[in-house]
């Protein structure tokens, strides 16, 4: 019986663990060796450290984004490099982070005269009737609180302007990369990977500047208010010391306890959003289909199990939260009951148990914050992680060796096989062959034969795994993307718009092209007259992902995306198959202009197309099995 999210919802209200009931408690974490007591948080305060205390020439406090870097010493640069990105991205805003720290230490030494305060009212004023000195010191505390409210205010826009630079450093870094990735790789991300991606950077920004940030500022300041503590009411010190290390011991049992059901939930939430994006993508084909119950199925199946491990972290976590406000209540009966012994003994005054019980509450509230914000510094290092392997990926090539003037169009394929990853066979097996200069070909084969693949090739999108492809005599394995993106034109078998209008779909690559251009790409893809019949023209909203247009004119706009550059050659995979008729004769005569001073490689089954190829190469199971003039491939293909 597949579980339901009626079963999660039914949460009993006895005081046992409430749980699914179709699905149960989640599984048992597997056994793993404990790591060392306390390595989230001493990691992350070496390197608090580390990154305080190094050099600092040249430095200027962070700007709003977009602003230049403060200018940093070769030495610290190479060391942040070496440190990884993040040490390399925060580097520039040590001074902001020093700033914090000096305000953080004004606003713990104000917080320490509230019980200064209470211990001279309590044993001076009261005892002595000291009206003028109760005036002085509430004026004096009435300042204090001013200046420590400009101080917080001053902090929390200061946390708040490095947060919005770093993660929009980190997300635009992270952006770069999902376009500058090679294709294969792209290929083994699905959408909801990026997603993901984005909450890491979020989970970044909100330990580097928010709560988790300033509890780390606020942690050792924790010190001040102990040597205030010895120093009136020195009887209560070792229950100070012993609650510090009582809530220290909780937040890191609890860090060890829900790292792994964070993790897992991760996981659970990623196989949710890619479920939900596959579904949603689906939509018009599972309605058209009647396939409304099978659907709801697979999507309540992901849901109930993110679900479920997410009510298990929340038990954990509402655990140990419930367990730290039962140490601060008893630390408060502790104090109390000690001290009043320590008063009947004459050890302390009742001024200083009242001033000692306002500074254990201000030693235990960043405590109880530890014990809460433990599991994000453990999914803070499991998001850096996920990160350093983004951010250590290899990437396309940037720049080309050398500029070479516009290509005649001219392939070679020099025994260039391929085989896709962890695949044990070859897609494609030691083709050979030349194509081009001009003329329109065809690559024809079964489905499965190669034939996208090696428009692939030709593209520069995928590697060879031997061999070589030339243009005009040169290796394009050293040309960069951009370069071969100016001189090749691709069509994808599946064309995809982006949100926006007809012109910002067609300029895509180009956006501060001329209109006249524009319009001459859209004539010979054979969409000018089309989009102009628009109430709207080349200003029309196309919908995500083009759902405002018909396959058919999608593919033309597409097209015309493609000719907009007028690179020298044109590899396109099914041009004309949501083509009408009409619409695919008026191409073939753009193609067969095209054909006279460009290269042009089609893959298609269309006979109208191959009867105005020039030459045509035959694929099969990844082999080249004729290659020729059309006027012989052809009848020997049946036609």
């Amino acid at each position: 019986m597949n579980p339901s999210l009626s079963d999660i919802g039914a949460v009993s209200a006895a005081p046992s663990p409430p749980a699914a009931a179709a699905l149960g408690p989640p599984p048992a974490p597997p056994k793993q060796a404990p790591p060392r007591r306390a390595a989230i948080l001493r990691d992350l305060l070496r390197w608090l450290w580390n990154f305080i205390s190094a050099s600092d020439p040249h430095e200027a406090a962070p700007g709003a984004p977009g602003e230049h870097a403060p200018v940093i010493s070769e030495a610290d640069a190479a060391r942040a490099r070496e440190q990884g990105w993040l040490h390399e991205l925060l580097l520039p805003l040590r001074p902001a982070y020093k700033q914090a720290i000096m305000m953080a230490f004004m606003i713990n030494l104000i917080a320490l005269g509230t019980a200064v305060y209470s211990l001279q009212v309590y044993d001076r004023v009261i005892g002595h009737a000291g009206y003028s000195s109760l005036i002085a010191l509430s004026v004096a505390m009435v300042i204090a609180v001013c200046f420590d409210h400009v101080l917080r205010t001053g902090r929390a826009h200061l946390m708040q302007r490095l947060g919005v630079q770093i993660e929009a450093e980190v997300a635009r870094r992270a952006f770069a990369r999902m376009l500058t990735l090679p294709t294969l790789v792209l290929e083994t991300r699905p959408q909801a990977y990026w997603q993901t991606v984005f909450r890491d950077i979020e989970l970044v920004r909100s330990t580097c500047s928010g709560a988790s940030a300033l509890l780390l500022i606020d942690l050792p300041f924790l010190l001040l208010s102990l040597i205030l503590l010895g120093l009136i009411a020195w009887p209560l010190l070792p229950v100070a010391i012993v609650t510090i290390a009582a809530f220290v011991i909780l937040a890191w049992r609890s860090g060890q306890v829900t790292r792994h059901a964070a993790e897992t939930e991760r996981e659970k939430l990623v196989g949710r959003d890619v479920t939900i994006a596959e579904l949603a993508g689906a939509r018009l084909m599972l309605k058209s289909a009647g396939a409304n119950q099978s659907a709801y199925v697979r999507w309540e199946k992901n849901y109930v199990a993110w679900m479920s491990e997410a009510l298990g972290r929340s038990r954990e976590s509402d655990h140990y939260r419930d367990l730290a406000t039962g140490m601060t209540t008893l630390n408060t009966v502790l104090t109390t009951g000690l001290g009043a012994i320590a008063i009947l003994s004459h050890l302390m005054t009742m001024g200083a148990l009242i001033a000692a019980n306002i500074l254990a509450g201000r030693m235990i509230s960043p405590l109880v914050q530890l014990v809460g914000q433990w599991k994000q510094f453990g999914q803070f290092q499991a998001a850096k992680k996920r990160l350093d392997a983004l951010f250590g990926q290899r990437l396309d090539r940037m720049e080309s060796g050398l500029a070479l003037p516009r290509p005649l169009g001219t392939f070679l394929l020099d025994a260039t096989s391929f085989k896709y990853p962890r695949s044990e066979h070859n897609q494609l097996q030691a083709i050979s062959g030349q194509l081009g200069p001009f003329g329109l070909h065809a690559i024809v084969g079964a489905n499965g034969s190669g034939k996208t693949t090696l428009l692939k090739l030709l593209r520069g999108l995928y590697p060879p795994a031997s061999g070589r492809v030339l243009l005009d005599g040169a290796d394009i394995v050293q040309f960069s993307q951009q370069d071969l993106a100016r001189w090749i034109g691709y069509l994808p078998q599946h064309v995809q718009l982006i949100s926006g209008t007809v012109r910002e779909n067609i300029t895509l690559a180009e956006p501060g092209i001329g209109d006249e251009l524009v319009i001459a790409a859209a004539q010979r893809a054979c969409a000018h007259d089309f989009v102009l019949n628009l109430p709207d023209g080349y200003a029309t909203e196309v919908g995500e992902g083009g759902s405002r247009f018909s396959g058919g004119e999608r593919k033309r706009i597409a097209i015309a995306q493609v000719l907009l550059r007028d690179p020298p050659v044109l590899l396109m995979d099914e041009p004309t198959a949501d083509l009408d008729h009409q619409a695919e004769q008026a191409f073939l005569t753009t193609l067969r202009e095209l054909a006279k001073d460009h290269t042009v490689i089609v893959v298609t089954h269309s006979m109208a197309v191959l009867s105005q190829c020039n030459g045509i190469l035959v694929l099969d199971k990844g082999q080249l099995k004729a290659a020729g003039p059309a006027r012989q491939i052809l009848p020997s293909l049946g036609f």
